[in-house]
């Protein structure tokens, strides 16, 4: 495999940067420009077969890995000077963070890393310290922070406990036949809260580091501050009845302990470490397991803090550059340094931690999600599906197939057999739709022989389908998770407790069914066709669950109803490509902000176009039937003629979505194989020779 260098030096002599307008391009032409493209991909393969791409957030996740060190007396003073160096990178003119890039300040984001540049030594009267100070008391300082931000607080003492909502360990113990109980959270809430629970019931503060107090962040005089949480207005409402609730828990939690408290911790360790054994989940999940057995009076040797705490470092990234690398570090490629060998021996396998000066605190990892996706691309692009690189991708993907273990997911669907496939390396107890309804896809799109990949797809298509929801749609992880109490509760500030069925999962799935012979005809297929439909805006489009927004949902919504048949001319597909042409920008890209989640009556764009929602658009466009239009025709152009140096695209912006208005991601790769699987899907519009 050719090293970085030699790959840019070879693409920069073979890829001309010359304009393209689409209307000049044939099939040929196009795909003959790509190939540079093509080559620049396949290198980026790993030596195991898969593709894995950064994930970029926002700096609360390093934040709260350099509270994490602290709370556990295990400081790395590198980690925390490559973690401080990188929030200041993105630190902005006013002093502020945002959760997006070029998104609006967010208060508790800039809490968070003021906090996490003080431990690490930068000084209060900083000149950027003194604008972000001044942001976060204009903005109603701490007392108007998050949630999570209060309870990293508390743990040192910033503030009290009384100011975080009371979550006692014995909501463990509610059966699951009640209304509320923590399977009717999402996943990735129940895999933190449930280490929370013991978190919050121990309420084990450490003292802040170098004394800090952060008394210039409050708003208020200590004998004045108030902490309060949201609520709806007037006195009859679900939320006021929590407050109250919580009011009452924080009573009941200064009765001396009893043997209901410490069965309830026992339980809620067991459920966690249970768990964390068989997981490489999200920061939160994993860090608050750490937390919580640290509470209790584990010590650091042992597994339940080790092993969390070890993956947590596995999920860094360290570079001397500006600018975060696509990928993740190249020692991942040694499987002794993977997640889950470090979770059997228990060590740190770095031995130079750093070539640079900058650590990224990744909240997550993705290769069984960029590996699929990757496939695709190249698939449409020309690659033959019996290419060595797309076998080694398909053989690697199989392995990965959750067979045996039954997750969180067979409480509501007990019956199921396991058969998905998760996020991560590693992550048994939490496989997903989304995910496993693109490895089947490019699975299927490969000559790996039948006896190989026809009972992984089966398994697959059987759990897939039993995760049905009753409206017809799927969500991601459970069935039937749309209890709104759960979002409604002091905790949850964020409102992303849920995980209910979504118009973009359920289109995919759509599209992935047509290509085993479901048919309209079909109830299951029936009913899904009825959930999109309801699930219909009045301007056209469709909401995206786990892309940035309206091109993401709409362009997945498009593929499946395409696919299964529905009549290009049907009135709310013309709706759905009118909105779609309608916010073309003049470029001929396409861009779309994550304020279009906020309650705004007008579309919101960048002020740039995106490749990733630029493709997006592109491919809903070819769906529906418009590939032969003005506006794919200038889609394509603006692909073509946007491409970097090496035959990829540049993209800052974010475009995933982890949880609406709260959390937004980067992802790396799809700068990368969006546009390329875009591209190859237009080049099959065009006829060898033969001009559009």
């Amino acid at each position: 495999m050719k090293d970085n260098a030699a790959i840019k030096e070879s693409i920069s002599r073979d890829l001309e940067p010359t304009p393209a307008d689409a209307k000049e391009l044939t099939r040929d032409g196009l795909l003959s420009s790509l190939a540079p493209t093509v080559e620049r991909f396949l290198s980026q393969q790993r030596q195991d077969g898969y593709w894995w791409y950064s994930l970029e957030a926002n700096e609360t996740i390093g934040a709260e890995f350099i509270y994490l060190m602290h709370y556990l007396g295990e400081v790395d003073a590198e980690i925390q000077e490559g973690i401080k160096n990188r929030i200041l990178d993105v630190q902005r003119s006013d002093g502020t963070w945002a959760i997006y890039h070029d998104g609006p300040p967010d208060l508790s984001t800039t809490i968070e890393s003021y906090f996490a540049l003080r431990i690490a030594g930068v000084p209060a009267d900083d000149e950027n310290m003194v604008k972000a100070r001044q942001y976060i008391v204009k903005n109603g300082g701490i007392e108007e922070c998050r949630v999570f931000t209060k309870i990293h607080l508390a743990m040192f003492g910033i503030i009290p406990w009384s100011a975080c909502p009371e979550m006692p360990a014995w909501f463990i113990l509610m059966p699951n036949w009640i209304p509320f109980n923590i399977y009717e959270f999402s996943s990735w809430a129940r895999a933190t809260i449930v280490p929370l629970l013991i978190f919050m019931t121990l309420k084990k503060n450490k003292k802040a580091p170098n004394n800090i107090t952060l008394d210039e962040l409050f708003r208020d005089k200590p004998e004045q501050r108030k902490f309060r949480f949201k609520h709806e207005k007037g006195l009859i409402s679900i939320e006021n009845m929590f407050l109250i609730t919580d009011k009452a828990l924080k009573i009941l939690n200064k009765i001396p302990i009893s043997p209901l408290r410490k069965y309830a911790i026992s339980k809620c360790s067991e459920w966690t470490w249970e768990h964390v054994k068989r997981t490489e989940d999200i920061y939160p999940a994993l860090a608050y397991c750490a937390l919580a057995f640290k509470a209790i009076g584990y010590h650091n040797d042992s597994p339940q803090i080790r092993k969390p705490f070890q993956a947590l470092k596995m999920f860094q990234q360290r570079y001397a550059t500006a600018e975060i690398p696509a990928l993740p570090d190249e020692i991942r490629d040694t499987p002794a340094a993977r997640p889950s060998k470090i979770r059997e021996i228990g060590k740190d396998p770095f031995v130079s931690k750093s070539d640079g000066n900058r650590i990224h605190q990744q909240c997550c990892i993705s290769p069984v999600w960029d590996t699929p996706w990757m496939m695709m691309a190249l698939l449409e692009t020309g690659l033959p599906p019996d290419h060595p690189a797309l076998l080694k991708a398909a053989r690697w993907l199989i392995g990965k197939q959750i067979r045996t273990v039954k997750g969180d997911w067979k409480i509501k669907n007990p019956l199921a057999k396991p058969g998905g496939w998760s996020f991560e390396f590693e992550n048994d107890y939490f496989p997903d739709v989304d995910d496993t309804i693109e490895v089947l896809t490019a699975i299927d799109r490969t000559a790996i022989p039948e006896e190989e990949k026809s009972e992984a797809v089966a398994v697959g298509i059987d759990w897939m389908l039993s995760m049905q929801c009753k409206d017809g749609g799927w969500g991601a992880f459970d069935i039937n998770q749309n209890q709104q109490l759960v979002n409604r509760i002091p905790f949850s500030d964020h409102k992303a407790c849920l995980d209910p069925s979504t118009p973009d999962i359920t289109g995919r799935m759509l599209e992935y069914l047509v290509t085993k012979g479901y048919t309209k005809d079909d109830p299951r297929v029936a009913r899904a066709i009825e959930f999109i439909w309801n699930r219909q805006k009045p301007f056209g489009a469709w909401f995206g669950r786990w892309g940035v927004n309206y091109i993401y949902g709409t362009w997945n919504v498009l593929m499946g109803l395409s696919a299964i048949g529905v009549d290009p001319s049907d009135e709310r597909i013309v709706k759905a490509l009118n909105w779609l042409e309608s916010i073309q920008r003049a470029d001929g890209g396409w861009s779309e902000s994550p304020i279009t989640y906020e309650d705004v009556k007008e579309f919101s764009g960048y002020n740039v176009s995106l490749p990733s929602q630029t493709a997006w658009a592109l491919m809903g466009l070819i769906a529906g039937g418009r590939a032969k239009g003005k506006a794919a025709s200038r889609g394509a152009a603006w692909l073509l003629n946007n491409r970097n140096a090496e035959g990829g695209w540049d993209e800052k912006h974010y475009t995933g979505t982890g949880f609406e208005r709260h959390f937004y991601i980067r992802y790396h790769g799809y700068r990368h194989y969006f546009p390329l699987l875009a591209l190859g899907r237009y080049a099959k519009e065009l006829s060898p020779g033969k001009e559009v």
